[in-house]
Parts: C-alpha cells; sequence; structure tokens
C-alpha cells in the first residue's frame, strides 16, 4: 500500500459487516491510511522514516454566528484554506473535534493533534479563571475517571484516522485554584 502524509494523502477503507444469523443487520465503513511516525527528545518527529518539522495552526472546530453547529463541508473549507496557506499540521484545540474534520484532515493531508477536553485558566488573574483540577479533593475520583472516560471515549471515535498523530490528554492546564 502506498503511505499517507500530507503531501501524498493515500487512503483505503475497511468495510465491517455484523451479521445475526447470516444476514447483514449493520455495516460501516472505517478510514484507514498506513504510515508511521515516531518522536525523538533527540531529533524530533519523523514521518515514514523521514525527518519533519511541523507547519502548523491551532484551530477551534466553531464558526462565528454557527458555534458548534459547523456542517461537514465547513471542516473540509477551513482545512483547505490552511493547507492553501502552507500549513501541514492543526493543533485541535480545547475538546475533541467531530469525525467529519478528522475525515477532512485525512483527505487533505493534514497532521492532526487530537485534544481531550481538560483545561483550565487558573494564572490569569481574571472573573472567569478556574482550576483544571477540583478544588475539593473529595472530587478528585470523579474527575479523574471522567477526564479519561472521556480520552477513551475520543480515541475509539476518531481511531483509524491516518491524519492523528497524537491524542492529547489535556489542554492549557493550570492545577492550582490560586
Amino acid at each position: 500500500p502506498a503511505l499517507w502524509s500530507p503531501q501524498s494523502p493515500n487512503l483505503y477503507s475497511v468495510k465491517t459487516v455484523v451479521l445475526n444469523d447470516g444476514q447483514p443487520a449493520d455495516d460501516y465503513t472505517s478510514p484507514l491510511g498506513f504510515r508511521w511516525f515516531k518522536f525523538t527528545a533527540d531529533q524530533g518527529f519523523f514521518l515514514n522514516g523521514e525527518h519533519y518539522y511541523f507547519k502548523g495552526a491551532n484551530v477551534h472546530q466553531d464558526h462565528a454566528g454557527w458555534g458548534d453547529a459547523v456542517v461537514d463541508s465547513g471542516f473540509h473549507r477551513d482545512i483547505k484554506l490552511i493547507k492553501d496557506a502552507g500549513f501541514d499540521f492543526i493543533r485541535g484545540s480545547h475538546y475533541p473535534h467531530a469525525p467529519a474534520f478528522s475525515r477532512a484532515c485525512d483527505e487533505l493531508g493534514m497532521l492532526f493533534w487530537s485534544e481531550n477536553a481538560f483545561w483550565g485558566t487558573t494564572g490569569f488573574r481574571s472573573p472567569w479563571s478556574s482550576s483544571a483540577y477540583p478544588t475539593n479533593p473529595a472530587d478528585e475520583p470523579e474527575f479523574e475517571a471522567s477526564v479519561k472516560q472521556q480520552l477513551r471515549e475520543m480515541i475509539r471515535i476518531h481511531r483509524n484516522h491516518p491524519s492523528i498523530i497524537v491524542w492529547s490528554m489535556s489542554n492549557e492546564p493550570f492545577f492550582s485554584s490560586a
């Protein structure tokens, strides 16, 4: 198979069929791309064995006046604009993005840092500041379980997308309530 990269976003698919008494009951087509990567402390990022420098942008998946109610074609348009501007990497900020966002990254050849919804703003003395972590120790076990569950769900929803090179657990966390 041809390898997936930002320069050559080669894509394949896998069709899964669920049978009930030998009859098709459901089916789903999953995206698939072949690529390999590694991060090293001393040399950085490698994609398909080649050293790679990111040219990236930070992206929210909202549109002015629409909020998160963005149509799938809007994701494709936005990522194409970023690609046409010479970028090859997106950090999806603050929350898991829609499956259509990952799909557009796959199709257009955009590396994607998929981020979980765990963040806080403490440290910026403002009226909307809040700790990323519970300030009451009794709330910590449920909070930690919730964050881990969100991460599992994000990975399950977006697995098999060749554009995703990082699953991020947190975004801009400040661990103090002061």
